[in-house]
């Protein structure tokens, strides 16, 4: 969860120390795409595109474990940082008080995203006890990260479906 929230609270304090001519910005065409979706009233076609967006990252966490982790916490921390730039941006606009309000319905999605980073870890520490202690992976490991995996499919889809249909509507 640190690997998210110092990048997180980094982006955060760099939004209040730049003016606004000298503010940085991210482009993502996944979130435009994912906003004209919801604007021209395509709510299903919104909750697809942030349920295959979040997944994706959900998915890199945990695969990211197979190169010992560096890939699941650059992808943590990316994702801190571009989850903070999100507030950044939509704070030149609205209040932070609306962003909470419109965020927080789906923000469990973060346990998942969290729960998938700490998924990669469990393989990547796998990994080295079977390099270095000669331990063998057991059936009770595998069915452990397949409930866990599962798991965060839930969130992830749960959480798309109220970003879609309830977080969204919220900015009508």
């Amino acid at each position: 969860m640190l690997l998210w929230l110092i990048p997180f609270s980094i982006r955060i304090c760099m939004g209040q120390i730049y003016t606004e001519n000298q503010e940085i910005k991210i482009y993502n065409p996944t979130i435009d795409s994912i906003f004209q979706a919801c604007s021209s009233g395509n709510t299903f076609q919104s909750f697809i595109m942030i349920f295959e967006n979040n997944l994706l990252c959900c998915i890199l966490n945990i695969l990211n474990g197979f190169l010992l982790g560096v890939g699941t916490t650059v992808n943590l921390a990316a994702n801190g940082f571009l989850s903070a730039d999100m507030f950044v941006s939509c704070n030149q606009t609205m209040p932070i008080t609306d962003i909470l309000k419109t965020t927080m319905p789906h923000s469990f999605e973060m346990l998942g995203v969290w729960l998938s980073g700490g998924i990669g870890f469990m393989i990547a520490w796998r990994i080295k006890q079977l390099a270095f202690n000669n331990e063998v992976v057991n059936m009770k490991f595998v069915k452990k990260m397949c409930i866990y995996t599962g798991i965060v499919f839930l969130l992830i889809l749960c959480a798309a479906f109220v970003e879609a249909y309830v977080s969204m509507n919220m900015l009508k």
